[in-house]
């Protein structure tokens, strides 16, 4: 009987050492350390192990179930970064499992940081262990929430794909959430954790969703209506934080305390060059 790694296998205990016990299938040798060992052994007895490498490439056994094999997926946390290889999942073994730069992000800033989560299962190839991160279109055939979310609720998330507008991120019960660009404040690492207020219940499970207060979301709508107008004057436009209180109001229908905000992070943002009588688009 073949040894099969990344799987579970039923081997004979053979003999007791100081520190391990020797398991075999009748045609290869393998090390059982005794830290690995769930219950008290006995020589011929028969018993259900879990196969994979040590670092020394050697393949070793262990009586404890990894958190992830190569049918069953979880969420497991980046305990290590490696810049030229990828980073290091915990998967509750003695060896930590290598998540290959060729499954992370092409932008370094975009990789998981040690605390950040990965959905993921285990792959056996070329005589090793690796992690496979879930698709973000079959996280769905793992993960079935039990209940829904409500427009308002605030969740935690996990960030698992960006997409052309946005970020896709998922909760560990398996609701799928869409954040638009615009609605984020910052750049998400693969695997970072967020909490997101739901905004649109799309149905299936899935979701639109903001990271940004409702204070912020009213300013966003604001200094959209100021890019609006400068886009349609040519970029240009004779109004500024010492405007009018009833020109702001008859020209953008905003109050002029809303337009100073406006404008503020507009500027902050580096959409628009504030100048003494006028302001341009940038």
């Amino acid at each position: 009987m073949e040894l099969k790694i990344g799987e579970y296998n039923e081997l004979e205990v053979i003999r007791e050492t100081d520190i391990s016990y020797i398991l075999s299938n009748g045609e290869e040798d393998v090390f059982l350390h005794k830290k690995e060992v769930t219950e008290p052994l006995e020589e011929h007895q028969v018993i259900t192990v879990f196969l994979y490498y040590d670092n020394q490439k050697r393949i070793t056994a262990t009586m404890k179930q990894p958190l992830i094999d190569q049918r069953r997926p979880a969420f497991v946390e980046v305990v290590g970064v490696h810049p030229k290889l990828g980073v290091f999942l915990d998967i509750g073994l003695q060896k930590d499992l290598l998540l290959s730069i060729d499954d992370l992000p092409f932008v370094k800033k975009e990789w998981p940081t040690n605390g950040d989560v990965i959905f993921a299962r285990m792959r056996s190839s070329k005589n090793q262990l690796t992690a496979k991160p879930i698709s973000r279109f079959a996280i769905h055939d793992y993960l079935q929430p039990e209940e829904s979310l409500k427009v308002g609720d605030s969740v935690e998330a996990i960030n698992v794909y960006r997409a052309e507008e946005g970020n896709v991120f998922i909760t560990r019960q398996g609701h799928s959430i869409f954040v638009y660009f615009k609605h984020v404040r910052k750049t998400y690492r693969l695997g970072e954790q967020e909490t997101i207020t739901i905004t649109i219940d799309k149905g299936q499970y899935q979701y639109n969703g903001t990271t940004i207060e409702q204070k912020e979301l009213m300013m966003d709508a604001d200094g959209q209506r100021i890019l609006d107008y400068l886009e349609e004057h040519d970029g240009v436009m004779p109004y500024t934080d010492k405007t009018s209180p009833q020109t702001i109001q008859l020209v953008f229908r905003m109050s002029k305390s809303a337009f100073k905000r406006a404008l503020g992070s507009l500027y902050k943002a580096e959409k628009v060059i504030l100048e003494k009588d006028q302001t341009r688009l940038l």
